[in-house]
């Protein structure tokens, strides 16, 4: 009970799913992987060696599979030298004595910079966390909304702007709303590609092209980063300067915002009486007054996107910037990556929760239609100018202010508040089949 971070604590197990993408483990097998598979790519470039189709298989299957005991084994290594990266090169070396590989041993980081694998190990991870775990989710929790929109695509309730009582609209058309919104920033996000560097210490390929001064290293490093699922970038100094991931970045977070939005509504709506929560028998609300059932989903995902888009913020920001060929201070910024993707994935899951909780309370909204008449108002002095009458809106507004309710005459009879909804309903469902549509193609 000792952990720093609920991460690794009470929220453990909704977040498991990121381990694979964003622990130290995690990252060292990236790195180890990269070194590996570029080693691989360096001697057929270069011609300086033949590995048979067994000693690739079995390299390709050790970096592919690596154990605790890899792990230790360089944590102490790394104690001893320190220095992350480099012993990831001497745990490769001492790995090739017992594969009987040693002859490869002066190929193992041979031209890199410690950047040229460390831009290209986050650049996976990253990758592979929206791919593999966070757009999966995001996809759920806008399906969801598409769902819960249809469902409810009927359902009339008052608006509100400004705080105030407005005209009706329906729970389903404000739902899809936020599907809608979701959609666009999760298609912006899943289409954008991550960029790569592998051109050295300051990005010349100084060493490279001294020695082997007839190769292609553009080449070579272009089919190499495209191999891996990422995009070339020439132009760089020592660092991959990180402004597609600052786009990434961005493009989260205003996914997160949309989310935030959502949630806050649906907590007002709660506040309203608009929409009831599903009682668990077995929960407790208050830990003093039994009556209540706190809508604790919605609040947990507000504060975690919060905390997410600071982080968001500071990444695009920071990421960005490096003084002249490169400083290190970015270094320690990319380690937190997974406690950003970890409140995030806690955020929308916690959001889906408290979506899968409520329903409207139809009593309420009606009841609240009732109420308030006057939202006719609107259509009814458009009405009466459209007869020629003139002063209307005055007319009318001072009467519904003065609580007058004779102005009500002036309406036809078939008017009614749970009719006046204009396309809402339309929309709601024209939406939704957009949404699932353009989700579907995008995969």
């Amino acid at each position: 009970m000792k952990h720093l971070s609920p991460l690794d604590g009470r929220n453990k197990d909704e977040v498991a799913e990121l381990r694979e993408y964003f622990s130290e483990l995690a990252l060292i097998k990236y790195r180890v992987l990269i070194e590996v598979k570029y080693l691989v790519k360096l001697v057929e470039f270069l011609k300086t060696d033949k590995l048979l189709l067994k000693e690739k298989k079995s390299l390709l299957n050790w970096a592919d599979n690596l154990k605790e005991r890899d792990f230790k084994k360089l944590k102490k290594i790394e104690k001893k030298i320190n220095h992350d990266v480099k012993a990831v090169e001497y745990l490769i070396k001492d790995k090739f004595k017992v594969l009987k590989l040693e002859r490869l041993s002066k190929w193992v980081h041979w031209g890199l910079t410690s950047e040229d694998v460390n831009n290209l190990a986050y650049g996976l991870m990253i990758k592979d966390a929206r791919d593999k775990v966070m757009a999966k989710k995001q996809k759920e929790l806008v399906l969801e909304l598409v769902d819960m929109a249809e469902k409810y695509s009927g359902v009339v309730m008052l608006g509100r702007t400004h705080g105030q009582i407005a005209v009706p609209t329906t729970l389903g058309k404000e739902l899809v709303i936020f599907a809608s919104r979701l959609k666009f920033w999760l298609i912006k996000m899943k289409e954008l590609k991550f960029k790569g560097k592998l051109n050295g210490a300051v990005g010349n390929y100084n060493a490279q092209q001294l020695i082997y001064p007839k190769k292609n290293w553009i080449k070579f490093s272009q089919e190499f980063i495209k191999s891996l699922g990422l995009e070339f970038n020439l132009m760089t100094t020592q660092i991959e300067p990180g402004d597609t991931m600052a786009d990434f970045f961005n493009s989260l977070r205003q996914f997160n915002n949309v989310c935030l939005d959502l949630s806050r509504d649906c907590w007002l709506y709660i506040s309203f009486d608009y929409l009831k929560q599903k009682v668990v028998k077995k929960e407790t609300g208050s830990s003093t007054m039994p009556h209540k059932v706190n809508p604790i989903d919605f609040e947990n995902a507000e504060g975690n996107i919060k905390l997410v888009n600071s982080l968001l913020t500071l990444f695009s920001n920071e990421l960005t910037v490096s003084r002249l060929q490169r400083d290190l201070s970015d270094s320690t910024l990319k380690r937190k990556y997974g406690l950003m993707f970890g409140y995030n994935l806690l955020a929308i899951k916690s959001l889906l929760k408290g979506l899968r909780k409520i329903e409207p309370n139809s009593e309420k909204l009606e009841k609240e239609l009732e109420k308030h008449p006057e939202i006719l108002t609107e259509v009814l002095q458009l009405w009466l100018k459209m007869k020629g009458e003139v002063d209307v809106y005055e007319t009318v507004k001072n009467k519904v202010r003065s609580g007058k309710t004779d102005w009500q005459k002036l309406m036809p009879e078939n008017w009614r508040a749970e009719k006046y909804i204009g396309l809402a309903e339309k929309l709601t469902k024209q939406e939704a089949r957009r949404i699932r549509k353009s989700i579907c193609h995008s995969e």
